[in-house]
């Protein structure tokens, strides 16, 4: 790239593959960086939407560099010196850099509600801004003014201050190319890398890839999305536990979120119990980086809202902090560990996705170097293939806290959680899903999450629906003709009476008749297009039509239409031949 400073404008996982594609450059000796070794870079990295993408794709390092020998063969001496990118290389970077310029919001959509962001930070550093007057460079350039913070200030009553700005106003939509990416939204992703690698048709790269029947940019697209949840692309089976210091741990969160008198526990909670423990994987990299728990509390506010603590119900567990559970639970699978520990739980939630997230931000205040951080987490758990010393003698009997109250989240609930989700991860494993139906289970996911429920036949038809938004297949056309669209399904729903008065589980998992609509789905596929197909949406379609009775029934009455309706004009899709990939 002509630019060398645009690269400070790449996120800090596309700069670490960037550098592995340099190492991987000069290990075949290979005098410039090519396309093929950006996608080595990407599977080293490991960790991004974009790795776990190609993996699911059967794209493997393995596979990739016995394919990179065979196509380019090896240098016939070291490399020394500075090594640039291949011309096809320049302009895979020059098309993620384009792919990264359209996170922008359009400009002049006046129909459209303001796409608002936010920025967080403590009252005296509010107080100091206001008494310079003078905001940060990063803060000027999102539009937001002196005013806002004062008001933030007066609305804030001890809880920090919170500032709100359009994503979507005019000094947030630049137009100029060079606007754009000077702008402090502006960010290259690791994914926006493999895009424009697989945008380039005639790098090497790209070249294998097709030989092997994976450069779609709509597929690898559609998996980098799903591969965002928290459901793996791919599937090991393991027992999982917590050990006694992950539980400690925990216990203290809920303690933490007690003492601040919060109507929820969420990662600060955990973050101050991962240190509050004082021993073990993760309080011992904290406390490398000059972290210590005194500090960090004074930083750490209460939340917007009080809770009552004598009401266990009241009190619910942070979304978010479901997901970093099971992304803790997803840690210690890929690493053939079947007990989660404190490393596995500060990972997942220091994770390079979350670097500009609230936890990130309160330990980049106290001078915590994340990338050291995240290295060093990594390290010591490839170090110790189970454990190391001091948790593995931590390790209980899987008895748990019975004492952890709040939305009922012992540990022994939440390793119930995670047992009863391997059936969904088998579910995926067992059966082959094209990339449109993992799409559909992944909106899904989503539908349950929103609802606080379990994953049942109903979110199914919503991921169904969804297909009318993001795609136009015929799939999202019959639906909609029959009056099956995402708007109607979420409104239909959101009015329908949930758990009352039954706090959500930690896990989110698929209900017995969400794995039972999956199974009839398979069963549509093997009868329809042989024993082996892939699953399609079709098929999901078909599977929860199969009963005259029950949820999709009346859920279908609500919609003004009926099983034998749909059926049939799913039954028509079906014998016509593919609809979907």
């Amino acid at each position: 790239m002509e630019n060398e400073d645009s690269f400070e404008r790449f996120s800090e996982q596309a700069r670490q593959v960037l550098k592995l594609a340099e190492e991987e450059a000069r290990s075949f000796q290979h005098g410039e960086i090519g396309t093929e070794h950006m996608l080595l870079g990407v599977l080293r990295e490991g960790e991004s939407g974009a790795a776990g993408a190609l993996e699911a794709l059967g794209v493997t390092l393995e596979r990739l560099w016995k394919a990179v020998e065979e196509v380019k063969g090896r240098g016939s001496a070291p490399v020394d010196g500075e090594i640039g990118f291949s011309a096809h290389a320049e302009m895979a970077l020059e098309l993620a850099m384009k792919a990264g310029e359209r996170q922008f919001p359009a400009r002049g959509d006046k129909t459209s509600r303001p796409l608002m962001g936010s920025i967080h930070l403590s009252e005296d550093e509010a107080a100091k801004m206001v008494q310079d007057g003078k905001l940060t460079p990063h803060m000027e350039a999102l539009g937001i003014t002196l005013e806002q913070v004062r008001r933030g200030i007066q609305e804030a009553q001890g809880r920090g201050v919170q500032l709100l700005f359009d994503q979507r106003a005019p000094i947030n939509t630049p137009t100029a190319e060079a606007e754009r990416r000077r702008h402090p939204l502006f960010r290259v992703s690791t994914e926006h890398l493999l895009r424009g690698v697989l945008r380039v048709a005639e790098g090497t790269g790209t070249t294998i890839l097709r030989g092997w029947g994976v450069a779609s940019i709509s597929e690898v697209s559609a998996l980098m999305f799903a591969n965002h949840g928290t459901l793996p692309l791919t599937y090991r089976e393991y027992e999982l536990h917590f050990t006694g210091l992950a539980g400690r741990a925990w216990s203290l969160a809920h303690e933490e979120a007690c003492r601040l008198g919060d109507s929820y526990v969420g990662g600060t909670h955990l973050l101050l119990g991962l240190l509050e423990v004082g021993t073990g994987i993760a309080a011992t990299a904290l406390s490398e980086q000059g972290i210590n728990l005194a500090s960090l509390r004074e930083q750490i506010k209460p939340g917007y809202n009080a809770g009552d603590w004598d009401q266990p119900q009241s009190i619910k567990l942070q979304p978010r902090l479901k997901n970093v559970i099971e992304l803790a639970a997803n840690e210690a699978r890929r690493r053939h560990q079947s007990f989660v520990n404190t490393g596995h739980l500060l990972l997942a939630l220091v994770r390079k996705q979350d670097d500009h997230g609230y936890e990130a931000g309160l330990l980049k205040s106290q001078g915590a170097d994340m990338e050291r951080l995240r290295a060093t987490l990594r390290r010591r758990l490839a170090e110790h293939n189970a454990l190391t010393e001091e948790e593995a003698e931590s390790v209980d009997d899987g008895g748990g806290d019975a004492a952890v109250y709040a939305a009922g989240a012992s540990v022994d609930v939440i390793e119930n959680g995670l047992q009863s989700r391997e059936l969904d991860k088998m579910l995926l494993a067992l059966y082959p899903f094209t990339i449109e139906a993992r799409f559909v289970l992944e909106h899904a996911r989503l539908s349950a999450t929103n609802r606080e429920q379990p994953v049942g036949p109903e979110d199914l038809l919503a991921g169904l629906a969804y297909l009318g938004i993001s795609k136009d297949t015929r799939m999202s056309k019959i639906l909609a003709d029959t009056g099956v669209q995402f708007g109607n399904v979420q409104k239909v729903l959101k009015d329908r009476p949930g758990q009352q008065g039954k706090a959500a589980a930690p896990i989110l998992v698929h209900s017995a008749l969400g794995r039972a609509c999956i199974l009839l789905a398979a069963d549509e596929a093997e009868r329809r297009d042989g024993p082996g197909s892939p699953i399609k949406s079709e098929h999901l379609l078909l599977g929860l039509l199969r009963e005259e009775k029950g949820v999709i029934a009346d859920l279908l009455t609500e919609l003004g239409t009926s099983v034998e309706a749909l059926r049939a004009r799913a039954e028509a899709m079906a014998a016509n031949g593919p609809t979907s990939n």
